[in-house]
């Protein structure tokens, strides 16, 4: 899966935590990508609760990561997933093929 940061929100000054990402997830199928958004304050429950190394995480620890001066700097950046297979390995079973990609 493939994360793309295409926008963000300027929201007036005390709405911080409101501030709304818009992006778009592509599994790699011939099926169009899917365009949604999420606010900052989501990401950052997300990020607190899962240590996972897909895009979507990865993109959100991004945005969390961010001064909010360098919001504009996130349009455009792509996360993929850190994993050779369908999914991370904590959701996988021992069966042959399912391995976490080398980093």
């Amino acid at each position: 899966m493939r994360a793309t940061i295409w926008g963000h929100t300027v929201l007036p000054e005390g709405h911080d935590e409101i501030h709304r990402f818009a992006f778009e997830l592509h599994d790699g199928s011939t099926a169009p990508p899917v365009r949604e958004s999420v606010s900052l304050r989501t990401a950052r429950v997300v990020v607190a609760h899962l240590q996972d190394g897909n895009a979507l995480i990865q993109m959100f620890r991004a945005i969390v990561s961010s001064e909010p001066t360098k919001y504009d700097e996130l349009i455009g950046r792509s996360f993929e997933d850190d994993f050779i297979e369908n999914g991370p390995s904590d959701r996988v079973n021992d069966l042959p093929g399912w391995q976490n990609a080398e980093r």
